[in-house]
């Protein structure tokens, strides 16, 4: 018994070791972004603190309201899924999966797991104490807070072990909370919980084997329908910035122009970006396409997907927040910018974005 715990303890040391490692090896790979991440997130994380707060606690106190505390919700648990994705390669050791399972005990492997995911949960640990500071009696008055801490966790479990439960739960969800009906808060919980736990039961759709790639339109198809993480986690954070500022224009609409100014940033910065994963895919063609004499067509079409996925996101921030018309011409000749600067000079990219940006809010 002895041993035995001594060697779970053991292997808990080992796996907060390579957790940190990771962690530290990944923001160490995002050197490009630390001057913007300094000069943004450093005098503003206060503010984003209390934000998160507070947003907990429209979500805590949504009996006025309750369709709009669901849609917060959802918005929070994409949020919550997409840095958890990020976090997942480290939460998990994936590098040295095969290692422990020759070595360690299955359920060892998963009890550090939810450990960590704990450790690494910053939406639940800040919901933890919201819950510590409520009375029982306002326990009672609102459960469904209780339930949305369980789709937090959910939400954690779910990115580690059933990724494609959780896209089905997201969907579906979102679906639910855009529907023209009148739920009370607890209802619509308990509607959650119920879709997340039938998504565990959906089969998984597979399209990309049945497609038969014979042009470079559906090599890119095929691609992106096999690594479509890389769209929804870019298309989450965009409809949350849009769901929040939308909500900041109904109290302070003078800020409007402002406030347009910096979700046509984000806009640029979200789908431009997406040229760092084509440049990676064009990389590991390359060489087979220009076997078959279409290097160059290939060339160009590796840039074809960030410029349609800014025109799809466009479209969907003038349809929810509207934007000033000559937006259009001057974000394309951006987003063409920034992927050549994540073509040529990667170390640039959030630096020229930065300041772009300032000068773009400065101008709104």
């Amino acid at each position: 018994m002895i041993n035995s715990l001594a060697s779970y303890f053991s292997f808990l040391s080992f796996r907060y070791l390579a957790y940190t490692t990771i962690l530290k090896s990944m923001l160490s790979q995002l050197k490009s972004f630390s001057l913007l991440l300094a000069l943004v997130l450093g005098p503003a994380f206060l503010g984003m603190v209390l934000l998160l707060f507070l947003g907990l606690g429209k979500i805590v106190d949504s009996h006025a309201a309750p369709a709009y505390g669901a849609k917060l919700a959802v918005v929070y648990l994409l949020l919550e899924s997409v840095m958890l994705w990020a976090m997942a390669p480290a939460i998990k050791n994936e590098q040295n999966r095969a290692f422990q399972r020759s070595l360690y005990k299955s359920s060892w492997r998963v009890c550090v797991d939810c450990k960590l995911l704990l450790l690494s949960n910053v939406w639940l640990i800040a919901s933890s104490l919201i819950a510590i500071d409520l009375s029982l009696k306002q326990w009672l008055q609102v459960p469904h807070f209780m339930l949305f801490m369980l789709l937090q966790w959910l939400c954690g479990v779910f990115v580690l072990y059933r990724p494609r439960a959780l896209f089905y739960s997201l969907l579906l969800s979102s679906v639910l909370v855009l529907q023209p009906v009148s739920l009370s808060p607890l209802q619509y919980y308990l509607s959650f919980v119920a879709i997340f736990g039938c998504s565990i039961l959906l089969p998984p759709v597979r399209i990309s084997h049945k497609l038969k790639v014979h042009s470079l339109a559906l090599f890119w198809l095929s691609y992106f329908i096999q690594h479509s993480w890389s769209l929804i986690w870019r298309g989450a954070i965009l409809v949350a910035c849009l769901f929040a500022l939308s909500q900041l224009i109904a109290v302070r609409n003078d800020f409007s122009d402002l406030i347009q100014a910096v979700v046509f940033s984000v806009c640029v910065l979200l789908t431009s970006s997406l040229q760092f994963d084509c440049l990676a895919v064009f990389k590991k063609y390359r060489l087979f396409f220009q076997i078959n004499n279409q290097d160059k067509p290939f060339y160009i079409s590796q840039f074809l997907p960030s410029l349609i996925f800014f025109a799809v996101a466009l479209i969907v921030v003038i349809s929810m927040l509207g934007i000033n018309l000559i937006y259009i011409p001057i974000g394309a000749v951006w987003c063409v910018l920034q992927q050549y600067l994540a073509q040529k000079k990667p170390a640039q990219f959030a630096l020229v974005w930065f300041f772009i940006t300032i000068g773009i809010v400065l101008l709104a």
